[in-house]
């Protein structure tokens, strides 16, 4: 997944790991100075907690300057244990580095060691990230940024004891090695930076703990702690230098805190003061307010397509536009990905908001320029209104999100106002979300094979692998309810990864009890369809130790269609190492023959729609079916139809030559060990 750096969040880390240095080779002296061991320790504590904040802030001040197209949270262990990994590294450093006399060797391994410590501060910085899949690393990138990490170590050692053992040195010439310092922990961060590789599927957990406006508050008070810590232990003679860089520093530090870093909108902290200050308003006044939480349609496949920076300039934009509708004394803030949120106050009645809903649709609509791309998006507007919708800041900004999500069931580019029905909607869309991040986990999910036949003979030409969830709480559940959810939420990427696998072993099995093979199919879904899949199937299938003639992928064609070039080139590469390759319901979607004739694929499946329609009289559902059998065939296709549940679908199925049949008229889809007794009437496999 590409991302983007913010330059000023970029430069803003650089200053906090220069200004950490400055202040711990002043603290570096003190120490040095320190006749008796009681004192000794206490400024090696007050060193090292002043720069082991210090590189926390910087550090977490760069990765929040890289930013991703998603939403990301950060796990407050992580984010906790590496603060006090740099704390614990910075008062070794300091204990080492203000030796009376330190020879080269000890200063080596002091810096291998602190190096190694240093990286696992980065790895645990990035693996605070809340993302599916997690971070991975380019080997030698990585490699090469530990040893840069042992030798800025090295390069901390040396300079705090250069300056310790040559008293009186000239201020300038400590501002010097301050910088140096900080060049050198800002690089080493950049490294690690660059070393790490984000899935161009990733997706935010929805356990983060720690959201990046809180992360962002936490790192502004630790850089606000490292300038307090310079002003007190600078001299007199320095302390009006630094008393001016902190007074042109204070305004951006708030700034951070409170705004967003890609749009310049007031964040999610701001937003919660923003809204109960409107609570406490309206309760004065009797009048009411209302916050609307607004999402792009469209915006991550601009991001795939486009890339990230046009998505960046896209967000700008969006902004600046609702920015540009609101009135002065309303808000409008961004918090996180593509989500805006507006608070409008002081409402003489519903049609106001209304009329600003539908204008924020109307300048959406309207053509984006960015980058010389002209871009189209369309917004999803949810509305809660106080006191009615919720009287808690929490409940009004659930409620308009669950208004938010009815409006994107129901068309998208459009706004509804929050009903009491659409929480429990909304907390079941909550609820199946979150027990999915467990299915897998705890041996929730199972799956169903469902056979295929020969048109005329009856025989059986393979199974279809269907996906099934028994919940302990919320029973079992259905896949019309549960896939879309787990796309939604990006979660069927683990979970595809999961049927792939108990196929695979499915698969062994049959074979260890002397099962004549049969070919498998399973489906993809349309964010499985990723540049990485074909090695994620090739290697889940090696480790399996089966052929890859075993196995057919059915792809939808609207999620084919979605990016062609991109779907050609996966299924030419599935289909290169040997996998079969299935349209999923033909006739629902595109139905182009131009990418028919493109993909070359095996086989394509008929929609339930056409077969159902086969025995209710008239022409029209026998032509459409003998035009896709006769086009199938014209380009060496096999043809299954699906949802043959009667006698007289299957006849005419026969009489139209379909190759394959599948439906609840033959066999219901079941567990492996009740469909076993199909397998010994399968024709050979090929």
């Amino acid at each position: 997944m590409a991302g983007s750096y913010n330059l000023l969040l970029i430069c803003f880390s650089l200053f906090v790991a220069t200004l950490a240095s400055y202040t711990v080779l002043e603290i570096a002296e003190r120490i040095a100075s320190q006749e008796t061991a009681r004192y000794r320790r206490m400024w090696l504590a007050g060193g090292a907690l002043v720069f082991g904040v210090g590189i926390w802030s910087t550090h977490f001040t760069g990765m929040l300057a890289f930013q991703l197209p998603i939403s990301v949270g950060y796990n407050a262990l992580f984010t906790v244990v590496s603060l006090l990994l740099c704390i614990g590294l910075s008062f070794y450093l300091l204990h080492r580095s203000t030796q009376r006399r330190l020879r080269w060797p000890r200063m080596l391994a002091d810096g291998v060691a602190l190096g190694a410590g240093m990286a696992a501060v980065h790895w645990l910085g990035l693996h605070s990230m809340q993302i599916i899949p997690a971070v991975r690393y380019t080997p030698w990138l990585e490699i090469l940024s530990v040893l840069a990490t042992m030798a800025v170590a090295v390069l901390n050692i040396w300079i705090i004891y250069t300056l310790n053992t040559h008293k009186g040195e000239h201020f300038w010439r400590r501002v010097i090695f301050a910088g140096t310092l900080g060049l050198g922990i800002f690089f080493m961060h950049c490294l690690n930076m660059a070393a790490a590789n984000f899935s161009p599927d990733s997706i935010s957990s929805t356990y983060a703990s720690i959201d990046s406006d809180n992360l962002m508050s936490a790192v502004v008070l630790g850089t606000l702690f490292v300038l307090i810590a310079a002003l007190i232990f600078s001299g007199a003679q320095k302390t009006k230098l630094l008393r001016k860089i902190v007074g042109r520093t204070n305004d951006k530090l708030l700034h951070f805190a409170t705004h967003d870093v890609l749009t310049g909108l007031p964040n999610r902290a701001l937003l919660a003061e923003r809204i109960q200050h409107a609570i406490h308003v309206s309760k004065r006044s009797g009048l009411s307010f209302a916050v609307l939480f607004m999402d792009l349609d469209g915006f991550k496949a601009i991001n795939d397509s486009l890339g990230h920076s046009v998505g960046d300039g896209l967000l700008i934009a969006v902004g600046q536009r609702i920015r540009a509708c609101i009135r002065s004394e309303d808000m409008v803030s961004r918090i996180g990905g593509d989500e805006f949120v507006a608070v409008m106050g002081s409402l003489a009645s519903p049609d106001v908001v209304e009329n600003l809903a539908e204008n924020i649709l109307s300048v959406l609509r309207q053509d984006f320029r960015v980058d010389e791309a002209t871009l189209r998006v369309t917004s999803s507007i949810g509305i809660a209104v106080y006191p009615n919708s919720g009287d808690t800041v929490d409940a009004l900004m659930k409620n308009a999100d669950a208004a938010m999500y009815e409006a994107k069931q129901n068309g998208r580019n459009t706004y509804r106002f929050f009903e009491p029905a659409m929480h429990a909607s909304a907390m079941r869309h909550l609820t199946v979300r979150h027990a999915l991040q467990l299915a897998v986990e705890h041996n929730q999910l199972s799956l169903h094979f469902q056979p295929k036949f020969e048109g005329r003979q009856h025989t059986l030409t393979g199974v279809e692998a269907l996906l099934r969830w028994d919940h302990p709480e919320l029973g079992s559940m259905s896949p019309t309810e549960f896939i879309p959810i787990a796309e939604r939420s990006g979660q069927i990427i683990p979970i595809g990864d999961w049927v792939l696998r108990e196929v695979c072993a499915q698969i062994v099995r049959w074979d260890a009890a002397g099962m004549p093979p049969v070919k498998v199919a399973l489906n993809l879904s349309p964010l499985q369809m990723r540049p990485d899949l074909v090695d994620s199937v090739t290697e889940i299938v090696s480790q399996a130790g089966i052929a890859p003639q075993r196995l057919m992928f059915e792809i939808t064609e609207t999620a084919a269609m979605k990016n062609v070039e991109k779907s050609a080139r996966i299924i030419t590469d599935l289909q290169e190492l040997g996998y079969d390759i299935a349209i999923d319901d033909f006739g629902a979607g595109y139905s182009s023959l131009a990418y028919l004739q493109q993909f070359h694929c095996r086989q394509i499946k008929i929609d339930k729609f056409f077969t159902s329609r086969l025995d209710q009289g008239g022409d029209s559902g026998p032509a459409i079916v003998s035009a896709i059998i006769a086009l199938a065939h014209a380009l060496n296709m096999e043809v299954v139809a699906e949802g043959v549940e009667t006698e007289a679908q299957l006849a005419a199925l026969q009489k139209l030559n379909c190759d394959q049949v599948q439906g609840f008229l033959l066999a219901r889809p079941a567990a492996a060990r009740d469909v076993q007794h199909f397998l010994g009437h399968g024709r050979a496999f090929a």
